[in-house]
């Protein structure tokens, strides 16, 4: 396969010349094209086949406009290769405007990627799915993922595509060629029975449905449903769930434990664990917010009273006040030289749980919880000790209960966590042991 690019000889109004594509797959399947990119014959490499060279000496407005011309020309390589790679009916193709079809098909799909929604005829829900991708990553910035996560097919840094991961798996192990206008109503009821059969939980399933929804939503908005009137109005049946409990959180006593364990100099890996996760017990922040946190969103670098951080699950940003807590957590770390001024050293979620539960089980935290799951209309009781479960994200869960007990308000909690209404924070909500031991020998 070799795509190589060169300068058409007619020049526009501008004395500007379209860059062509030239397509050689193999001796039988050879295509031509125009790919809508304009450059001034002085600025291309007739030897190289490419966007000249950029000189120092040059404007910054002219390497700009170079830099983006040969980064743009990259990118629609990358797609044409992809596109070459991901094609089965190639060699099918030995009519001449069949072949010209596909590839204007190709570079028309490079700037508007719906196109490939309307031409392509019987797109399977996987197929769909790369396009989904495709435009939603770039109507909405999505980062590319780590190089590492990109080896693992996770190839963008954003819960959407996480969400759509999940989902296109699970339909690839239902069906895996089943067909976008064939979707109807039906299919999400087969989706929904799917997962209760794969024992997933009422919540978990929930929520599967809830990110196949917003698919379709999408597809629908596009035109791309021939049933998505009967899709929109279907309403799947209503799955029993029990109320949400913060069964995975520290009591007062198992947090003191916690923050006041003394490690020997050859754990320091435990030690940073230890103190990243008691400045979220102490904060409220989920671990991926304090991932980003940095010294500079602290009002006083050398003596903070408070932080300010954009929350990256939901865009908010409350300022968090200190702690004697926190405040001694940051002072701790706050002269320790970190990448990209960040107040802690990196350490990942499960690096991070796996030292927790390390943690727990030495300090003796065996405490027994519970807590009630359905899969469809079967109940599940499960119980399981603290040291086993405990993760990053029961900080968060420790800090609204221990406020809960010390007689917060809902409403002043919320300006901590950033839960837009006491329905999202339920699932963190408790009244401990502590408080209702209180009422009963006061008030009974």
């Amino acid at each position: 396969m070799t795509i190589n690019f060169e300068l058409s000889k007619k020049q526009d109004a501008n004395k500007k010349s379209q860059i062509l594509v030239r397509i050689s797959v193999s001796r039988s399947f050879r295509v031509g094209c125009k790919t809508k990119l304009y450059v001034s014959p002085k600025d291309w490499d007739d030897k190289t086949n490419s966007v000249r060279k950029i000189s120092k000496i040059e404007s910054v407005e002219k390497q700009q406009e170079l830099a983006k011309l040969r980064d743009e020309l990259a990118k629609l390589g990358s797609h044409i290769e992809k596109a070459i790679i991901g094609e089965r009916e190639l060699e099918k193709m030995t009519d001449k405007k069949d072949r010209q079809d596909w590839i204007d098909l190709v570079i028309e799909s490079f700037y508007d990627p719906c196109v490939k929604l309307t031409r392509i005829k019987n797109l399977t829900f996987d197929e769909f799915s790369k396009i989904y991708v495709e435009v939603r990553s770039k109507e909405e910035h999505w980062k590319p993922a780590k190089k590492s996560h990109r080896n693992r097919k996770k190839y963008w840094d954003h819960p959407s595509f996480d969400k759509l991961s999940a989902v296109q798996s699970k339909l690839q192990e239902m069906n895996p060629m089943l067909m976008m206008d064939k979707i109807t109503g039906a299919t999400l009821d087969e989706y929904q029975n799917f997962l209760i059969s794969e024992g997933y939980n009422n919540k978990t399933i929930e929520n599967h449905m809830s990110y196949f929804g917003q698919i379709l939503d999408w597809a629908y908005e596009k035109g791309y449903l021939k049933y998505g009137s009967d899709v929109m109005k279907h309403k799947v049946k209503k799955l029993k769930t029990a109320k949400p409990t913060p069964f995975n959180y520290l009591t007062w006593d198992e947090f003191q434990l916690f923050y006041n364990y003394k490690f020997d100099e050859l754990e320091k890996d435990l030690e940073l664990a230890r103190d990243r996760f008691c400045f979220c017990c102490a904060t409220s922040l989920r671990h991926s917010d304090l991932a980003l946190l940095k010294k500079a969103h602290f009002d006083n670098p050398d003596d903070p009273s408070s932080f300010t951080i954009v929350s990256k699950k939901t865009d908010d940003a409350p300022t968090i006040f200190l702690n004697e807590y926190s405040k001694s957590i940051y002072m701790k770390y706050k002269d320790r030289e970190t990448e990209k001024g960040l107040l802690f050293p990196k350490k990942s979620n499960q690096k991070m749980n796996k030292c927790l539960k390390k943690i727990a089980r030495r300090l003796g935290i065996t405490r027994e919880v519970s807590k009630t799951e359905y899969c469809g209309n079967d109940r599940s009781d499960i119980t399981a000790k603290i040291c086993d479960i405990i993760a990053t994200h029961a900080g968060r869960r420790t800090f609204v209960v221990h406020c809960a007990e010390e007689g917060w308000t809902e409403e002043m909690i919320r300006t901590y966590t950033g839960h837009e209404d006491f329905k999202a924070m339920r699932p963190y909500f408790a009244i401990g042991d502590k408080k209702r031991r209180m009422f009963m020998e006061k008030h009974f």
